[in-house]
Parts: structure tokens; C-alpha cells; sequence
């Protein structure tokens, strides 16, 4: 008996040795495996006041922010439901460009409604938190152009979320001081070809890329978290356009550059060859493990990787969702059909009812559900896709 418990404590006291050995090492190597699967890479690709950071649309790895997000995520697990970790709130419906692939443009917008004021935009951002999210994007319309948004992003209790802003960067370095001073985490801009004259047309603004360049080098100095947010095209592909936008990145020195491929939603509506268009995407995914196994480059992530059987899954509706200007929630940014509005009841029960529809109760493992001819078929996926739409990241 006595050898049994002298047994038993020196097994323990060999545990507690281990540990204190090896620890570090495996917090280090599970850390690593996490972002591995998550982003398709574990490059840290800034420190923002001290903690490391892996992409903008995380939180900075040991922060409050992060320990709300691994909490909630096992508070999920324990009772069985979804919760969304991340969100995008449109804080308004105008914009001064006319971007070649957007939700945004006339006769889009919804005249006479009113877009949520101040008061009712902390009140959302609260219930969101409370909800569970530790991820906020501010988007639009262009978001800059709403003069109270630093008083909307002071309303984030910094404990529990992270926030990030998408902007086409037209009025960020004029604004970008104001942003700090509120507490802003991280910047994407929006740029979609690597020089002016192809990116201005794209955006449908003279003058934009100069722009965005320079607010990008504020934001910079300023010590956000700096990224680009580019839009893909099949053509823009077979022309290495993203490997243009890679380039710059590494030149300026942001710290990732995130990639969307085109979808078929917004004015590429009806652009059939963009549904179930998967090989030039995997392929441009694939080739991108180049940048992202040199520390000279931008972290590169990209939305299809993110929407694949390889990481989370199409998350719209399981954890995450889309917030229009007038306060009706969305799945996400590309889908069009409406779950109800926050003006009328609370956010928990409309999250509540959308979370738990058949297609959204769990992740779709094989990618986007706006790309999926499948999906598109569902009235609560694209139904009212001809009646409205929401407003996409600048």
C-alpha cells in the first residue's frame, strides 16, 4: 500500500517536471497547428501592443479578446447551439465609389429607411457581445463616411473583441487619428490591382489608389494592424494580378493581404462562371504557400480557403453574421435574404431562428453557399436576392 502512494507520487511529481519542461514547447506546437488549419499558414505577421498577431479577423493570440473567443467556443460546445464569434455591421448606405463587382450601388439602397443611429448602434454592439462575438468588422457603404463611427467603435468593451475596419481608404488618412484614439484594432484596405489605372477603374474613382497608399502608410506608422482586402477575378487572376497585389504588400510592408475571389452576387449577379468555380481559386491557394513560407511577405489568406472542408466551413449562419445599415440581420455580406430586423425584436432571437434553419445549422464544408448552384436554390440562401441586398465590405 505504502509503495503503491510513494508509486503515485513520484508519477506526479515526474508529471509536474514534464510540464515545467516541456510546456512551452507544446503550447508553442499547438498554437502552431491551430493557425496552420485555420488560415493556411502560422506566420506571425504582427505584434500590435506586444501580442502576436496571426491574421487581422483574429484576435491577437493571448489577449482578452482571444480568451472571450476560446471561452465561447467551449460554452458552444457545452450547450450545444451556435454562437457567432464574428460579425460585420454596415454602419451606413453611402459610398463616393462605384466599384465594378459591389452590392452597393443605386437602387440597391433602400430610400426613406433610416440607418441605425448612434444610440441604437452601441445597443447592438453590446447585445453582439453579449452574444458572443469577439470578432467586430465595421464596413459599409464606405464607413468613414459616417462622421460618428469613432463614437461607435469607442462603444466595443475592448475585453471582449477585437475591431477592424474595411474601407476603400479614400478618407483614412484624414480620419486614421481618430480611429486610434477610439480604439481601433486593424485596418483592411480595399485594393484590387496593383497600380492606379487599373485599380481606379475597377473601384470607379479617379484618384483612389494614391489615396488608399497613403492612408495605408498612416496606419501604418500609427501601429495598426494593416492589411489589403482584394477582390479577385478569374480574369484578374490569368493576368497574376494577385501576385501584383502580393508584391506591393511586401514593398509597403502591411501585414497581410486578404484575398476574396469574386462571387456571383451584387453586380456580378449574373456571372454563371463564377458559381462553382473552383479550380483557378485552389490553384491560386495553392500557389500562395510560396509567400506564406517567407517572412519577407504579408501573411495571405484567403475567404474560399476559410469557406473549405479544410478549416471552418462556410460559417454564415453558424458563427457568423452580416448586420445591414437599417438593422436587419443577414447571414453574411453576400447573401441577400433577411432574418429579421433589431428594431423589432432582440438580436438573440433572431440569431436564435437563423442559426437553427436547416442550412445553417451546421458549417457547409464545401465552400461558399453564394457559389454553390445548389444553395443558391434555397429561399432562405439567396431568396430574396431580387428584392434586396446588403451592402458588401468596401
Amino acid at each position: 500500500m505504502v509503495l503503491a502512494k510513494e508509486t503515485s507520487f513520484w508519477k506526479k511529481l515526474r508529471l509536474q517536471w514534464f510540464l515545467a519542461t516541456h510546456a512551452v514547447d507544446c503550447s508553442v506546437d499547438f498554437v502552431s497547428i491551430l493557425y496552420k488549419i485555420y488560415l493556411n499558414h502560422n506566420k506571425i505577421i504582427h505584434f500590435r501592443n506586444g501580442y502576436p498577431v496571426y491574421s487581422l479577423s483574429t484576435p491577437a493570440l493571448f489577449s482578452k479578446p482571444a480568451a472571450h473567443f476560446i471561452s465561447r467556443a467551449l460554452y458552444k460546445t457545452i450547450q450545444n447551439r451556435n454562437l457567432p464569434n464574428m460579425m460585420s455591421f454596415a454602419v451606413n448606405d453611402i459610398c463616393n465609389a462605384t466599384c465594378e463587382h459591389c452590392s452597393f450601388f443605386e437602387g440597391v439602397e433602400e430610400p426613406g429607411r433610416a440607418v441605425l443611429s448612434l444610440a441604437e448602434s452601441q445597443k447592438f454592439i453590446q447585445d453582439s457581445q453579449e452574444l458572443g462575438v469577439s470578432v467586430i468588422n465595421f464596413v459599409g457603404g464606405e464607413p468613414l463616411m459616417r462622421e460618428d463611427l469613432p463614437d461607435i467603435i469607442k462603444s466595443v468593451d475592448q475585453d471582449l473583441s477585437t475591431t477592424v475596419l474595411f474601407t476603400n481608404g479614400w478618407y483614412l488618412e484624414e480620419r486614421v487619428k481618430e480611429l486610434k484614439k477610439a480604439g481601433l484594432d486593424s485596418i483592411y484596405i480595399s485594393l484590387d490591382a496593383a497600380n492606379a489605372k487599373d485599380h481606379d477603374k475597377f473601384r470607379g474613382k479617379e484618384g483612389l489608389f494614391a489615396r488608399a497608399i497613403q492612408g495605408v502608410k498612416k496606419a501604418k506608422d500609427l501601429g495598426f494592424s494593416v492589411g489589403f482586402s482584394c477582390t479577385i477575378t478569374p480574369e484578374s487572376y490569368f493576368n497574376d494580378g494577385w501576385r501584383s497585389l502580393i508584391e506591393l504588400g511586401k514593398k509597403i510592408g502591411v501585414h497581410e493581404v486578404l484575398i476574396f475571389d469574386a462571387l456571383p452576387t451584387g453586380r456580378y449577379d449574373k456571372r454563371s462562371d463564377l458559381i462553382d468555380s473552383g479550380d483557378w481559386v485552389e490553384a491560386m491557394i495553392q500557389a500562395a504557400k510560396y509567400y506564406n513560407q517567407r517572412d519577407e511577405y504579408p501573411g495571405i489568406t484567403f475567404y474560399s480557403y476559410g469557406t473549405s472542408h479544410r478549416s471552418v466551413g462556410c460559417a454564415c449562419g453558424t458563427s457568423y453574421f452580416y448586420m445591414s445599415p437599417y438593422g436587419d440581420m443577414m447571414s453574411c455580406d453576400f447573401n441577400h435574404a433577411k432574418f429579421g430586423n433589431i428594431k423589432e425584436e432582440p438580436l438573440w432571437k433572431i440569431w436564435q431562428r437563423l442559426s437553427t434553419l436547416p442550412e445553417f445549422c451546421q458549417a457547409k464544408w464545401g465552400g461558399c453557399k453564394i457559389k454553390d448552384a445548389d444553395y443558391r436554390t434555397s429561399e432562405n440562401v439567396c431568396g430574396s436576392h431580387q428584392e434586396s441586398r446588403p451592402l458588401t465590405r468596401s
